[in-house]
């Protein structure tokens, strides 16, 4: 779909009749949430309402939010799994691997704790967090650390306080080639950046940022060929052994209601036009606030966050200043984190950039 400014506008207005008013540029924090969300997270209870005669509606949902997540992750719809948060998927994997002694897992020293502290108190295992290179380069600090022990690399799609993106194909053949598992959180792409499932044996995303679903939400894609000698120790009825399956009981089904709902938004606007807008407006912010003097936390330039490199202090006071100036952003890592996601008007950015332009770069 390839909408002109007015058309653009009126579309959102309509998708997102409850859109703030102020310049919010904080998906990366919490993705605003469409009407089409909140209709079908009530026609779920509406569902159950009607007790076990309303589960039909139910199931009948979550199979069409399977089909429609593994056409936009390039996976089969059996492969999803859907959980209530990122961290829970991470942990249920973390303890359903059948780890030999002396196994390492790589992880980025700065990785969000979610990616980051499940592989910590494995037994018999060795967490081995690993410091970006140069210029945030943190497929290369990878790369070189990959070794025969290597057992598992878990990662951030994008990181979410620099805003660098991660070559899944690049790691992922890496990771193939030493014999080890690679788990991406796509918690900071999946809705905007493209992600293929296929690069990686465990692709794990949540509802409430740029998949616009809400909190409570999320699933994981997991390879068949990997799924099939997971022994999970998080069980319930959902993964009674001998199933290696990592769904413990029953799923959110009003969150995958919300997820489908999103997902079917999303095919409606279609995908490249989701992400050429985001990205669009991602590097007009990243060239103008260079232009003003503002220097970028990453020159990656392929994520839809965009981060200046402030001291904490300067960003927490510019990012008060900007909120009562009606300009939503957030701080993170000493960084002024920016986040524009398709709904994004021209005008939300026009605010940013004004407000920068009346900021010294060399007073932060």
């Amino acid at each position: 779909m390839t909408l002109s400014a007015d058309s653009h506008r009126r579309f959102v207005q309509e998708a997102f009749p409850e859109k703030p008013s102020c310049a919010y540029l904080d998906t990366a924090s919490v993705g605003l949430v469409p009407e089409a969300v909140r209709t079908a997270v009530g026609a779920c209870y509406e569902a159950l309402g009607a007790g076990v005669r309303g589960m039909a509606r139910t199931r009948s949902a979550v199979e069409q939010t399977r089909e429609l997540l593994s056409s936009e992750f390039n996976c089969a719809p059996q492969d999803i799994t859907f959980a209530s948060s990122t961290g829970e998927v991470v942990n249920a994997v973390a303890r359903a691997i059948t780890w030999r002694d002396d196994d390492e897992v790589l992880v980025l020293a700065d990785e969000f704790p979610t990616t980051l502290l499940p592989w910590s108190r494995l037994p018999g295992v060795r967490l081995v967090t690993v410091q970006p290179g140069p210029d945030d380069d943190r497929l290369g600090a990878l790369l070189t650390a990959i070794n025969p022990r290597t057992r598992l690399v878990a990662v951030s799609h994008v990181n979410s306080v620099t805003g660098t993106l991660i070559d899944l194909t690049a790691l992922g053949r890496a990771c193939a080639q030493a014999g080890a598992l690679l788990l991406c959180d796509a918690a900071q792409s999946a809705g905007v950046v493209p992600v293929d499932a296929n690069d990686v044996d465990f692709l794990v995303a949540t509802g409430y940022k740029w998949m616009l679903a809400g909190f409570g939400i999320a699933f994981v894609i997991t390879k068949p060929t990997v799924r099939e000698h997971l022994s999970p120790t998080l069980l319930g009825h959902g993964n009674i052994p001998p199933s290696h399956e990592l769904a413990v009981g029953t799923p959110n089904l009003s969150g995958i209601h919300a997820l489908g709902a999103a997902a079917r938004l999303r095919h409606t606007i279609g995908l490249e036009s989701i992400s050429r807008r985001a990205h669009d407006l991602a590097d007009r912010i990243r060239a103008e606030a260079a232009d003003l003097g503002h220097a970028l936390a990453s020159h990656d330039g392929q994520g839809t966050i965009v981060s200046l490199r402030l001291s904490a202090d300067a960003a927490d006071e510019l990012v008060a200043r900007l909120g009562h100036g009606g300009v939503v952003t957030a701080q993170r890592g000493g960084n002024l984190r920016v986040s524009p996601h398709f709904y994004t008007l021209d005008s939300e950015v026009d605010a940013l950039l004004g407000a920068l332009s009346s900021t010294s770069p060399t007073a932060t």
